[in-house]
């Protein structure tokens, strides 16, 4: 018999109790805010038979990548993000909502309630510990799951009728019939072996010797030692390794707003779970937990709206023996949030605005949420240092030590108060280096906050690149919610000033994904004149566009005008919606910059009701190439970045690579550069232009990125 190992895991069947929904309907003029579909790109492939994991299991989600670590996880369809979690225990969370791995709101999401993702453990060995010796595990030796939870966060609420459920689950292994392996005999072989003169309907052949016992095949026709030809004889049966995994129900809650989860939990934004494992039935070597959220989304009457909706937000997994439900507290001193921006006002700006005067392009100090969450006080050390990628600006500002005290206490760190500095508000050091013949700069910014005195020393650090290109952004580069006003003909629109006068070259979008891409409809790009504070006069139409979406993570499409648009003050730029549709824009629900945005549904203009910032971003300047994106994701090993870009002379190339071959070809597709290794290269002998760069890493993973030369 031949055995070809395979894991299949076969789940029981959830009951899903039928919920009729029923939807508002909509006023005849108003703004609507919906639930954001983050198109996350191609999800990297899992192996399903991961290798099994020792105790502790911990995972704080702090990694920069978009999907779980495939080390942790067998799930890869929930996002990973510091977006949708709002105020969490450290930076970033795994948000489990109705979209699938590549940010599509799944085909079969139906108003009532449905299971949506999975978030799912490789496994785990819970029969025993191979630290400090090996011995078995048992119910006394205390084990515990823990994990932190919130629904909604920046995005949506689930209702009621939606859950996030958690799971323990254990396997066991059958053989499967999978088919029978045949041979082919000649039939004069045949003939041979049985020495017969003549085979007639009906007569058996039997599997030859080395071949499973008792197979067999007959005869359909006559057959004599002058017939040509060959039969096929049953040879072995093949069977496949089939895993079970049987599952159980341990905890869930049902849906609610932020607002009345924060009142049930203190006012706390996050709550901690605390779940014993004594049932011996888990304690074995195929253990398995895992997260599942029902969903539902709204009623099939709006289906512009139907789009990501029912958030769960989860942090801080942590599975190991020796704890108690008193165990709540980590020895970690942890950046949480967002990453702190450099600027006033906006998230990115062009450089040459800023050049034309930095101080009011910078901020006095930043803002950063910081958490000890330890049970006890500790001392704190921090500092943040400045490093110009492909320049020479540099430099290091340290902040006196400071108390921090336990975040289930007293949450993040506070300011002194308002002309005080502490890590968590420490001021700008310098203002950013000037450099009149470049259209673009960026920096590695690396925050660092640490105890030496603890034992083991606790450190963290927050490292990120911030740059200044050719366009504009409030938002962050991440889109919690989507936008749209009703009815058609209705307009919504955002503040820019330019510190000076500058050209508008086009207008970077990025659309939320419905089901079924219902807003997929016709709209009109609009610049308007400042007019006592609102959009006055329509500078420029480009009319008859509709949504693009991008296969890549949390990347904007761009509109690019078919005529330059000149502005010495404050423009508008936005959408007139040609469809009652909502349209269903990214709206950075994260950011507040609610004052800079309008809406005109009835014929003026007026300030919008809905806190936080559209994903509208125009690019300025005389270049038609958009700068490089700030909030784009790692992806592992196999991430490089490029900088500076557009370049003049050198092109950087940060990313391990070791053993890779990279290829420059311009807008052509002419290779005009090779080379192996190098994290730099050379481009002085190129022209002005375009140009392309494809990395072919160690590993066989081909990156394909592009630049610019201006000199």
């Amino acid at each position: 018999m031949k055995n070809k190992k395979n894991l299949k895991t076969s789940f029981k069947a959830l009951t899903v109790a039928l919920v009729v929904v029923f939807f508002a309907s909509h006023a005849s003029a108003q703004e609507i805010l919906t639930p954001f579909g983050v198109a996350t790109g191609k999800a990297p492939t899992r192996s399903s038979a991961a290798e099994a994991r020792f105790l502790p299991f911990f995972d704080d989600f702090s990694h920069n990548g978009l999907y779980p670590d495939s080390t942790k996880w067998t799930d890869f369809n929930v996002l990973v993000n510091d977006g949708f979690p709002l105020c969490p225990p450290n930076r970033n969370g795994a948000t489990l909502d109705v979209l699938d791995a590549n940010g599509k709101v799944y085909s079969y999401a139906i108003s009532n309630a449905f299971v949506a993702e999975y978030l799912t453990s490789v496994r785990i060995r819970l029969d025993s510990i191979m630290e400090p010796e090996p011995r078995a595990l048992t119910p006394a030796d205390s084990v515990y799951l823990s994990f932190w939870y919130q629904p909604q966060g920046n995005g949506n609420p689930p209702e009621a009728q939606d859950s996030l459920v958690l799971q323990f689950g254990t396997t066991t292994e059958r053989q499967e019939f999978l088919f029978l392996d045949y041979q082919n005999y000649s039939i004069a072989d045949i003939f041979a072996e049985m020495q017969v003169d003549t085979l007639f309907p009906g007569d058996t052949i039997w599997a030859s010797v080395g071949c499973q016992p008792g197979l067999f095949t007959l005869v359909t026709d006559t057959l004599t030692p002058a017939t040509q030809g060959s039969i096929a004889v049953p040879c072995d049966s093949v069977f496949t390794t089939v895993a079970d995994t049987t599952w159980y129900h341990i905890w869930s809650v049902p849906g609610q707003t932020l607002e009345a989860f924060m009142a049930e939990n203190d006012g706390q934004y996050f709550k901690q779970v605390m779940i014993p494992i004594r049932d011996l039935r888990f304690f074995r070597d195929d253990f398995y937990f895992r997260f599942y959220n029902y969903a539902s989304i709204v009623n099939s009457s709006l289906p512009a709206n139907r789009s990501n909706e029912d958030n769960w937000n989860i942090d801080f997994v942590y599975l190991n023996i020796n704890r108690s439900v008193t165990d709540t507290d980590y020895p970690m001193l942890a950046f949480s949030g967002q990453r702190p921006s450099f600027f006033n006002r906006y998230q990115a700006i062009p450089y040459r605005q800023y050049r034309v005067n930095p101080n009011m392009a910078i901020r006095e100090k930043m803002e950063i949420d910081i958490a000890n969450l330890d049970g006890v006080d500790h001392e704190a050390h921090y500092y943040y240092t400045v490093q110009q990628n492909g320049g020479h600006q540099h430099y290091t500002r340290r902040l006196d030590p400071v108390v921090i005290h336990p975040y289930r206490e007293s949450g993040y760190l506070n300011c002194p108060d308002e002309y005080g500095e502490s890590p968590a508000c420490p001021y700008v050091g310098e203002l950013f280096a000037l450099d009149l013949w470049a259209d673009s700069i960026s920096y590695q910014i690396s925050h660092y906050i640490y105890d030496s005195t603890a034992n083991p020393p606790l450190v963290d650090s927050l490292v990120y690149r911030m740059g200044m290109y050719n366009y504009y952004a409030y938002d962050d580069g991440i889109p919690e919610l989507g936008f749209g006003v009703r009815p058609a003909g209705g307009k919504f629109a955002v503040r820019f000033d330019p510190i000076d006068y500058d050209t508008i070259q086009g207008v970077q979008l990025l659309f939320n994904r419905t089901l079924n891409d219902a807003n997929d409809k016709y709209f009109d790009i609009v610049v308007w004149k400042d007019e006592n504070g609102k959009p006055g006069e329509e500078l420029y139409r480009m009319q008859n566009q509709r949504p693009h979406w991008q296969e890549q993570p949390y990347r904007f499409t761009y509109y690019k005008f078919d005529k330059t648009v000149t502005s010495a003050s404050a423009f508008y730029i936005g959408l007139e919606q040609r469809d009652d549709a909502l349209i269903n824009i990214g709206f950075d629900a994260s950011i507040d910059n609610m004052q800079y945005n309008y809406i005109n549904t009835n014929g003026s203009w007026q300030q919008s009701s809905k806190r936080g910032s559209l994903m509208i971003r125009p690019v300025v300047g005389a270049s038609y190439y958009i700068g490089v994106e700030e909030n784009g994701p790692s992806t592992g090993s196999g991430a490089f970045m490029i900088y500076p870009n557009p370049v003049r002379n050198t092109l950087h190339i940060d990313g391990n690579v070791e053993g890779s071959r990279m290829s420059i070809y311009d807008i052509m597709g002419r290779n005009v550069l090779e080379a192996e290794g190098q994290n730099k290269l050379s481009v002085d002998g190129l022209s002005n232009g375009l140009y392309f760069i494809r990395i072919v890493t160690a590993e066989g993973q081909v990156i394909n990125q592009k630049f610019l030369i201006e000199k």
